[in-house]
């Protein structure tokens, strides 16, 4: 990847830093709620019962939440992952996700890649149409390829389509739109083209985020596509009907979709809101099916239908290099090996199994279709006896007699940002390093609108509670962003990334294996927990599928019973 995109690459992390440790990790965990085991619970309901014989409730109305407003519901310009699990039952994915979590038919009816994994052919459903009753045509997918990558949007997820070939260049103005790795082949057929090996990219298929939009509407909308009730048109389960903006959603069934006869909700009424009173008043007086419930409100959630969601996703510390101090490997490692995140799993999370020991979480796919994390073992170490410590004290001392510095000059070289969301996180590493080191950072809180600057200007110190997550389950998506980032020149480490884009399978997977043990042992991304979600599903819910990576959320299965 061309270091002229960088400078927009470096979105990824600060993007990505949810502090509330809404996960996205681990096995599939694809939980169907209420009806465990049977992902299709509703798909095959008659009349008023629904899959155990159950009598369906005369109102099929769904409450639901999202803790933030989303800056818009256009696919391929969001940034939100909440606001995904909107966009996914507004606009249909190319491809779902079955019981197992591999591909099932959604929009596209069939998925074939050639033998090098470079060309993937997919074929559209006969007869989908749009919510306006308009058909879905090829070229709507097309263009929603096109117009994803045009400058002249200036999408801030564009990176993630530069899989495609040509895809980035034609982001830097360097390719046309006809160069484009995305071509009809006939009026059902598209064929996508990825510049190097992807046997990863029928996960990126069933993301929100390459789900088409309809032409004619984009381009009537342009960059306000998405943004309000009359500037969405539809492919998918639900219409959006009502956006009260900062408020509330109201979503309801979409009679052109192409799979109508098996949703039963009428509606789904979301509320906007980031207060934990209101809303476990709403779930505690029916107003909301679901509730994502907090480690410290477990207790008042006891004897409820509770499903623990383990989330594909890892946070971390990222020190700078380029900071005075931080440029010098024994005060990167000394700190490292003086943060105990098992301590700290245990005392935020009150999991201490959370407690990440490297950058790719549970469930990424590894050797022979092996679970990569398992085979990769721990690469980091937590200080759990004083031997420990004093070794990481030993080495801060060496990094300052190697600057010739102290210390106090340590304290004022550099400070810890992080968000509001982060705080906690960061006084508890904080106290951590105090403790072990007898070094007392201070600790700066700042604005999304502050950190962001100086995530892409590679201004910032140290980062407490930044995160990774990835659309697929490959070991790609939680490190390629370093690469891309560009603030770290390892002649090693660039290499081995540029080597496993050219292989495929075990081969491939080795050498990611080997770029994430490189990473940790120079000490630049300091690994901190996995995470997960506790959800409370109301007794009278049905078929409410959970994802652990991707969007969260998936309504279409979703029916309530008496």
């Amino acid at each position: 990847m061309k270091a002229s995109a960088k400078k927009l690459l470096s979105l990824v992390l600060a993007l990505a830093m949810v502090f509330a440790l809404v996960a996205c990790g681990g096995t599939n965990a694809n939980n169907n709620a209420g009806n465990t085991g049977n992902n299709t619970a509703n798909n095959d309901q008659t009349g008023d019962t629904g899959s155990e014989g159950e009598t369906l409730a005369a109102e099929q109305v769904f409450g639901f939440f999202l803790n933030n407003e989303p800056g818009t519901l256009d696919p391929w310009v969001n940034n939100n992952g909440e606001a995904s699990q909107v966009i996914a039952a507004l606009h249909e994915p190319m491809l779902r996700r079955d019981g197992d979590g591999n591909w099932a038919p959604g929009l596209m009816t069939d998925y074939q890649m050639n033998e090098d994994h470079t060309v993937h052919t997919l074929t559209l459903r006969e007869g989908a149409k749009w919510s306006d009753g308009t058909d879905i045509t090829v070229d709507d997918i097309v263009y929603s390829y096109q117009r994803a990558l045009d400058p002249e949007l200036g999408s801030s997820i564009a990176y993630r389509y530069f899989p495609i070939l040509n895809a980035e260049a034609f982001y830097m103005g360097e390719a046309t739109a006809e160069e484009l790795g995305v071509k009809a082949v006939d009026d059902k057929t598209i064929e996508i083209t990825t510049t190097e090996p992807c046997d990863f990219f029928v996960d990126m298929m069933m993301s929100a985020g390459f789900a088409p939009v309809q032409k004619a509407a984009a381009e009537e909308y342009g960059d306000l596509y998405g943004t309000d009730v009359d500037k969405v048109v539809s492919s998918g389960p639900f219409v959006l009907t009502e956006w009260t903006h900062q408020n509330s959603m109201v979503l309801e069934k979409n009679e052109n979709y192409w799979d109508a006869e098996n949703v039963k909700l009428e509606r789904v009424d979301i509320t906007i809101t980031t207060d934990t009173n209101t809303l476990t008043g709403m779930y505690q007086s029916g107003q909301l099916g679901a509730m994502r419930v907090s480690n410290d409100m477990l207790d008042v959630f006891a004897g409820e239908n509770m499903v623990t969601n383990t989330r594909m996703k890892v946070t971390f510390i990222e020190f700078n290099p380029n900071n005075e101090y931080l440029a010098n490997k024994n005060i990167r490692e000394a700190f490292s090996i003086a943060f105990n995140r098992t301590l700290m799993a245990e005392q935020i999370m009150g999991n201490g199994e959370l407690a990440a020991y490297g950058l790719v979480p549970p469930g990424v796919l590894g050797l022979d279709g092996g679970d990569f994390r398992e085979q990769a073992g721990n690469v980091v170490t937590d200080a759990n006896d004083p031997a420990e410590i004093e070794h990481a004290k030993e080495l801060l001392q060496t990094g300052l007699d190697e600057l010739g510095k102290t210390v106090e000059d340590l304290q004022e070289g550099f400070s810890i940002q992080c968000l509001a969301g982060g705080q906690t996180q960061a006084e508890a590493i904080q106290n951590m390093w105090k403790t072990n080191l007898g070094v007392e950072m201070p600790v700066s809180v700042l604005e999304m609108n502050v950190i962001l600057p100086m995530l892409m200007e590679g201004t910032f110190d140290c980062v407490i509670g930044g995160g990774q997550d990835s659309d697929y389950r490959d070991p790609q998506g939680f490190m390629q962003f370093i690469y891309d980032e560009g603030k770290w020149d390892n002649e090693e480490f660039l290499s081995l990334v540029e080597l496993a884009h050219t292989q495929v399978g075990n081969e491939r997977i080795q050498t990611w294996m080997d770029i994430e043990k490189l990473v940790l042992e120079n000490f630049i991304y300091i690994p901190q927990l996995y995470a997960e979600n506790n959800w409370a599903i109301a007794q009278n819910v049905r078929g409410l599928d959970i994802f652990n990576y991707g969007y969260e959320i998936d309504f279409k299965n979703v029916y309530i019973v008496e």
